[in-house]
């Protein structure tokens, strides 16, 4: 192309982080001339999508260091990296900066919060986030049930399936799974039969 602008770069950038080309992605993103917060955001998601968390904390931080600002999808890799790293300290923190944002009504964040506690072990404060959504949905709802079977409490996983306004395959096999798991063989066929 003779003529290169912002958006063509960062398309070139997303193509190749979407292919988990990541010493491309670098190279290319090291080259821009220009970058925005939709370049920052693809570095974050791309290496925490490809596992690379210390990568992808370090280009998050340097992001929120910028003051280019940043969005909704700033948060979101930020937010695979807590999930993977089951690190409850950096959930918080980036719990309080998803708050502070303003964007905890978004269901994506907040249910990846809720996630990100769950992995974490932290039943109750994935609870009280869950219970203050404004809006949940099916996601929201299974991984909270999950949550709950993962950690042996499936008194309560099968209670907030039962009050589940909407079910679907994932929150079916996450109930199933969860009973089968901790020795509820039982439960879990009635479950199914279900």
């Amino acid at each position: 192309m003779s003529v290169r602008n912002l958006y063509s770069w960062n398309n070139m950038l997303s193509g190749y982080a979407k292919m988990r080309n990541l010493k491309e992605a670098r190279s290319l993103f090291d080259k821009m001339p220009e970058k925005d917060v939709v370049s920052w955001n693809t570095m974050v998601i791309g290496y925490a999508q490809s596992g690379v968390c210390d990568e992808a904390l370090r280009y998050y931080r340097e992001l929120r260091r910028l003051s280019i600002g940043y969005n909704e999808f700033s948060f979101a890799g930020v937010l695979t990296v807590c999930v993977k790293l089951k690190e409850l300290g950096l959930t918080r923190q980036v719990h309080g900066q998803v708050l502070f944002a303003g964007f905890l009504s978004n269901v994506v964040l907040s249910s990846s919060l809720v996630d990100a506690y769950t992995k974490c072990g932290e039943m109750g404060d994935a609870r009280r986030l869950f219970d203050n959504m404004p809006v949940r949905d099916v996601l929201a709802w299974t991984t909270l049930v999950s949550g709950y079977a993962k950690w042996g409490d499936m008194e309560s996983a099968s209670e907030l399936f039962s009050q589940m306004p909407e079910k679907n395959p994932v929150s079916w096999t996450a109930l199933i799974s969860g009973y089968a798991r901790n020795g509820l063989g039982h439960e879990a066929l009635a479950c199914l039969r279900r």
